[in-house]
């Protein structure tokens, strides 16, 4: 057994040493290949980079375009690419110019912007409402309120079918209190900040997206039959809002089938809506699971 040992620790030895000798052979011949790889490149670059070094302050786009438009080819006889010119650039140790790109993200956002600048406040259009007043009348008898009213065109349509009240209109800008004239009890103020918030029979409103649960949880405490709001459909996609939304009463979902044409003052309307709305019904003491339906326009009243 000693010498079995002492023998392959002698075999090991010379394989090792071998291994080591094979590559101390071949490493200069890599290397010097490596580097004449190296050097072929450069000779390949040069007539490209004496050409880029004639652009300063260019960006990589604009040297590209402007070498393809001039005739120059690559290396191997293609087209000039983006790729080329920055490994060339990178020969000489330039850093490339490369142009802030503007993403969709970006531009759709600055488009929100424009758009909410130009018209200032967007209009639920009637066929919103309308469908839902059809589907459940029963829902709204009594005093009615309105957190978010602007012009107070829902609460308008309820007095128009019947109902006069006398209901509360709110809205957190002044310019809407001449609108409102005629809905009920008018009051401008942030509902959120409201001490002592009206009793009312029912609530329906459209609420900003991002105090919706805030409008509803304090419905809670002065409306005593349904709070009706208008949101997205992914409105509810959030694990936290899930949570919350199977605790908080809710009743009913009722999809709306078209997305809603938010109308602006000026009579135009913003027909680029890219995003589905539903009813969400919640009711004083629901415990079980919401339904779900669809506002249907053909559906008999």
């Amino acid at each position: 057994m000693p010498e079995l040992v002492m023998f392959i620790s002698s075999f090991s030895a010379r394989l090792m040493s071998s291994s080591f000798s094979h590559q101390r052979l071949y490493r200069p011949g890599i290397v010097a290949s490596k580097n004449q790889r190296i050097a072929n490149a450069h000779d390949r670059s040069r007539p490209l980079l004496e050409v880029i070094q004639t652009m300063p302050g260019a960006t990589v786009p604009e040297m590209v375009r402007a070498l393809n438009v001039a005739g120059h080819r690559a290396a191997r006889g293609g087209p000039i690419t983006h790729n080329a010119v920055t490994r060339a650039l990178g020969r000489i140790g330039q850093v490339p110019l490369v142009a802030p790109r503007s993403s969709r993200t970006t531009k759709s956002r600055k488009n929100i912007r424009a758009r909410a600048k130009r018209y200032e406040v967007f209009r639920t259009p009637a066929y919103c409402y309308e469908l839902l007043f059809d589907r459940h009348p029963e829902w709204f008898t009594g005093r009615g309120f309105d957190p978010a009213a602007g012009d107070g065109r829902m609460i308008r349509e309820i007095i128009r079918r019947g109902n006069p009240g006398p209901h509360v209109v709110n809205d957190i800008r002044e310019e809407e209190r001449p609108a409102l004239i005629g809905c009920g009890e008018v009051t401008i103020g942030d509902y959120l900040s409201m001490v002592d918030p009206p009793a009312c029979d029912y609530m329906i409103t459209n609420p900003p997206f991002t105090k919706a649960v805030e409008f509803v949880q304090k419905a809670r405490t002065h409306v005593s039959g349904p709070i009706c709001i208008l949101q997205s459909t992914r409105w509810q996609s959030t694990q936290k809002r899930s949570e919350w939304l199977r605790t908080a009463g809710l009743a009913q979902v009722l999809n709306l089938p078209r997305r809603p044409q938010w109308e602006v003052d000026s009579g135009e309307q913003v027909r680029n809506n890219v995003m589905d709305f539903a009813w969400y019904v919640f009711l004083p003491g629901y415990c079980r699971r919401p339904e779900m339906d669809w506002l249907i326009e053909s559906d008999p009243i």
